[in-house]
């Protein structure tokens, strides 16, 4: 039986990159927000207990999502940096279910992924936890230090693009957060807290369609993708 599943969404940053008026969750995508479409991934999953949402201290754009009143999604205020909103929804969960028990963490901004990838990430049984990642396809280039300038080209068969969601039990995942956190240590995703404790997570194959919204180009690839993907499933069924 697979076991079902807490999923938390670090949704506090302001998405500077983006260049617009509110943070990038909130911007609209095919006539929703972004942080609605990527939490109805979940909500139409049957294997997802429900999702704690980690939003801003001054958020004025939550109370206006189509889940705020779901009784299966719950919201907290998250921190400063990512890694410090996860640990408050690990903190949140903590109270809710066993701290042994997996949970996958999800980037706000992904509001593509498919139930054919979750249920990859749901069902594979590993130790070490698991996250969706890409193999890289372009020539990989290492940039001199302090300088616009190549130093070499690296081996793009052992590079692989990190995606979300990422799975690991939640106490482990909260230790290795914290100890990151003692040492002053960059955490960009989960992965690379659990890395720093010695972990080798394990690649589960991704989706070039799985993309983060981070620039505004990216907003209109996710609409022809949300509009492809739409299409594709109309036709199946």
């Amino acid at each position: 039986m697979t076991q079902s599943l807490w999923v938390v969404i670090p949704a506090a940053g302001v998405g500077q990159r983006m260049q617009a008026d509110c943070p990038k969750q909130y911007l609209p995508l095919a006539g929703q927000s972004i942080l609605d479409r990527t939490i109805a991934i979940f909500l139409s999953h049957l294997a997802i207990s429900g999702v704690a949402v980690g939003i801003g201290q001054d958020d004025a754009y939550w109370s206006e999502s189509k889940w705020f009143h779901h009784a299966d999604v719950h919201s907290f205020v998250g921190g400063k940096e990512r890694s410090d909103t996860v640990l408050k929804g690990l903190d949140f969960l903590s109270n809710l279910t066993d701290a042994t028990q997996d949970v996958l963490v999800h980037d706000a901004a992904r509001p593509l992924l498919t139930h054919a990838a979750l249920d990859r990430v749901i069902a594979h049984k590993s130790e070490q936890g698991a996250l969706l990642a890409m193999p890289a396809r372009d020539t990989i280039k290492l940039q001199l230090s302090e300088s616009l300038s190549v130093d070499k080209t690296l081996d793009r068969n052992s590079i692989w693009l990190a995606q979300t969601p990422q799975k690991f039990p939640i106490d482990t995942l909260r230790q290795a957060l914290l100890e990151a956190q003692r040492k002053g240590l960059a955490v960009t995703d989960e992965c690379s807290a659990m890395e720093f404790m010695g972990y080798h997570p394990d690649f589960l194959m991704g989706e070039s369609s799985n993309i983060k919204v981070t620039l505004p180009e990216d907003l209109l690839i996710a609409e022809a993708l949300f509009s492809y993907l739409h299409s594709s499933n109309t036709k199946d069924s």
